[in-house]
């Protein structure tokens, strides 16, 4: 058991990648002599700096998606707005349609315009219609 402890006693130092031991580690691996060659130091210096660039470039592309996604949720609302504008104005202009439909003086209107009348002529005529209509 005290064997077991003084092994522990002197962890690993590990290089940025965490699976490398450093030059200056001391541990019982290390100093039995099992320590990464220059050649598999540059290997997983290489294997490290593409892990890395991979995960920048997933990062980046991750980024772009939620821009997009942002972009398209933006135009979303966009359209929806223009869509309800819309809905409000076809009702307001349908409002009108049944409006003018229901004004008998307007209907008078064009039956004399649609007869030949000029405009002030069925103009004047409709008011006396009405005013005859409102004394009666």
């Amino acid at each position: 058991m005290g064997r077991t402890l003084s092994l522990l006693a002197r962890l690993p130092l590990l290089e940025d990648d965490g699976l490398l031991h450093r030059r200056d580690c001391e541990c019982v691996r290390c100093d039995a002599g099992y320590r990464p060659t220059e050649q598999e130091r540059m290997e997983a210096r290489r294997r490290f700096g593409a892990q890395k660039a991979r995960d920048q470039a997933a990062r980046a592309e991750e980024r772009r998606k939620e821009r997009e996604r942002m972009k398209l949720a933006v135009v979303d609302v966009y359209v929806d707005e223009q869509v309800r504008a819309a809905n409000e104005q076809v009702r307001a202009l349908r409002q009108a349609r049944d409006r003018a439909a229901a004004d008998e003086r307007l209907a008078q209107l064009w039956e004399l315009r649609r007869a030949g009348w000029s405009l002030r002529e069925a103009l004047d005529e409709v008011e006396r219609l009405a005013g005859a209509a409102r004394r009666e």
